[in-house]
């Protein structure tokens, strides 16, 4: 019940920041006018609020409240409202889709990579392997790293098929990053990924990029259970 309440309070707040009521660098209702606005209580704002947060739509600070980010681009409101109300047969489905796509992505790249190109796989892997060791969350070196993979391979479609894919599911990479094994197992992976690729071996780079995205799915199976 709580979970669904947050996401109507939630879908509700984005409805109004997509129409400009709420415009970048205004500030919300406080948590007591949410409260009394839609007749929920504390934790379910809360809930509500950490959601917009997470998913770089808002700034929320300590007694100065949540303040409405850039986020006029109509395609990315989009994109959160459908984030925060994914069910998780949607959610499951996506990750399949993942598990076409990225693999044969990460081929690609193998074949296909820069150097540069490569730097920048590295790099991510390195943004994570930092956020990881130092107990930050990971999922925005997740992204980064994915995004770099996908660049690497060369085709113009794979990227931006992909994109919104992963803007649809932040949350749920939020929730599984939380998970001490699936982050440790997910810096380990992006490292057989991103050797494979360095070593331009495309058949290696598929099997690693499969096996990433099973943890993934195994990851997701967690906070669902």
């Amino acid at each position: 019940m709580s979970e669904r309440l947050s996401k109507e309070v939630a879908d509700a707040l984005l409805a109004r920041i997509s129409t400009g009521e709420f415009p970048p660098g205004s500030r919300l209702p406080s948590e007591q006018e949410l409260m009394a606005e839609y007749t929920v209580g504390r934790n379910t704002v809360r809930e509500a609020m950490q959601g917009l947060r997470a998913l770089g739509l808002v700034e929320i600070r300590p007694r100065l409240g949540a303040r409405v980010l850039d986020g006029s681009a109509e395609n990315a409101l989009a994109s959160s409202a459908l984030a925060i109300t994914l069910g998780s047969q949607t959610l499951r489905e996506l990750y399949d889709v993942r598990l076409m796509l990225e693999p044969s992505a990460a081929a690609l790249a193998a074949t296909h990579r820069t150097d540069a190109e490569l730097v920048a796989i590295k790099r991510a892997h390195a943004h994570f392997r930092l956020a990881h060791e130092s107990k930050q969350p990971i999922w925005q070196a997740d992204l980064e790293f994915h995004d770099a993979v996908a660049v690497a391979s060369h085709n113009s479609v794979l990227p931006r098929i992909l994109a919104p894919m992963q803007d649809l599911l932040i949350n749920s990479r939020i929730a599984t990053g939380a998970i001490p094994a699936a982050a440790q197992r997910a810096l380990h992976e992006h490292g057989v990924i991103a050797d494979a690729i360095e070593a331009r071996d495309s058949r290696a780079a598929r099997r690693a990029m499969t096996t990433h995205i099973r943890s993934a799915i195994w990851a997701l199976g967690q906070i669902q259970a």
